[in-house]
């Protein structure tokens, strides 16, 4: 009889309020040190750092990452784009349009579209001449981003107030034109 060596197993049972605790102080500062979290939940640093591991081992925290401004960046115009290929089995055109460096996100969908974009430039110009771009490929229908104060809202973290952050004007005074 052949004895297995016993590897530790993390519980992967439903998240209670500990575990929600946790998550919602990582939503506001993934880099806050465990011991603080330990202190401001109510447990200790070695069960603290339990949880989080089994949280990661789930797969439910998939990173510990940076959210970075496109603004500062120097991208000044976001947009919402939907793109429709020519031909839904042409890989060379979607790896075109979603391999292009303007293009932060991408989702497949359904409905009209086949991919949902986000996409990033400098300038009206720039979006211009990336939808140009796309457009040897498929049929675009663009949305220009006019605020991003409510994107990636948090799962467990206290939520902004929405309503005052959708009224909120712009500080801006670029001036935006319609696009397709």
């Amino acid at each position: 009889m052949e004895l297995k060596e016993k590897v530790p197993r993390r519980r992967t049972q439903q998240l209670d309020e500990y575990d929600r605790q946790i998550l919602a102080i990582l939503e506001e500062d993934a880099r806050r040190p465990t011991a603080e979290i330990a202190r401001a939940v109510g447990l200790s640093g070695p069960t603290t750092a339990e949880r989080i591991a089994r949280m990661r081992d789930i797969g439910l925290i998939q990173a510990f990452t940076i959210r970075l401004d496109p603004g500062k960046l120097g991208l000044a115009v976001s947009a919402i784009v939907e793109f429709e290929p020519h031909d839904n089995g042409d890989a060379k055109a979607m790896a075109a349009v979603v391999g292009h460096p303007a293009v932060r996100s991408c989702f497949k969908v359904t409905g009209p579209a086949m991919l949902i974009l986000i996409v990033h430039a400098v300038d009206g110009a720039e979006l211009h001449n990336v939808l140009l771009e796309f457009a040897r490929h498929g049929s675009t229908k663009t949305a220009v981003i006019l605020s991003s104060e409510l994107a990636d809202m948090p799962f467990f973290a206290d939520r902004p107030e929405v309503i005052p952050a959708l009224l909120k004007r712009s500080t801006s005074n670029a001036k935006v034109s319609s696009l397709r």
